[in-house]
């Protein structure tokens, strides 16, 4: 259960500090996508898409990094949920259906809150069963916190906040950058199948023109 455990609690961790470490993946055919995904009437009141596929090339390659995980996707559900599927050669396939409570970021707080709905261990049936029917603070309790000493975060239930502040402050560390980085507000995710929409306050509408 321990190694199922960790194994939950870095698929999370992927996912959590997605928008941070995808600034580090140069793509420029996945630029371009993300471009062309934008729609003015959203952009018009700083709604920004983010298509499932783009998501995936930046998450597998985040996971990718972890010699414990063996493959990873993101599916991107309907009614603020996705769905984290990774694969690990000591565990197996775990699937977890995630309902996105929170999601903020400006200069001052980043954190997200995400709850899981269901875990499945795909193959498995008596330990998906126990899994599925244990929360994440009661095996955390058991087994402690995998993401202690990596970032600050709580668990309670199938509840898990985590603060993303630290990553954050590392988005935008100078020039223009620290500018925008200071006034920059996500205030919340939503979602449609295959798509993530960021609620920000960068509406082009509001934007000068010079």
């Amino acid at each position: 259960m321990r190694k199922i455990l960790i194994l939950c609690m870095l698929a999370i961790l992927c996912f959590a500090t997605l928008p941070v470490m995808a600034e580090s993946i140069d793509d420029s055919a996945l630029a371009r996508e993300l471009c062309q995904s934008q729609t003015i009437g959203n952009m018009n009141v700083g709604v920004y898409t983010i298509p499932e596929k783009i998501l995936n090339t930046y998450f597998a390659t985040i996971a990718g990094s972890n010699p414990k995980i063996k493959e990873a996707t993101i599916s991107i559900l309907g009614n603020n949920k996705i769905m984290l599927k990774v694969k690990a050669d000591s565990v197996g396939v775990l699937h977890l259906t995630c309902a996105i409570k929170e999601f903020h970021f400006d200069k001052d707080r980043a954190t997200l809150e995400l709850y899981i709905e269901k875990k499945e261990l795909l193959g498995h049936s008596i330990k998906s069963w126990f899994l599925n029917n244990m929360s994440l603070g009661l095996i955390t309790s058991i087994y402690g916190n995998p993401l202690d000493g990596n970032v600050e975060s709580k668990v309670k239930g199938n509840t898990v906040d985590i603060d993303l502040k630290p990553f954050a402050a590392s988005l935008f560390k100078s020039g223009v950058g620290q500018g925008i980085g200071d006034l920059l507000v996500i205030s919340k995710i939503t979602t449609d199948p295959g798509v993530i929409y960021m609620h920000t306050n960068c509406a082009i509408s509001l934007l000068p023109v010079k």
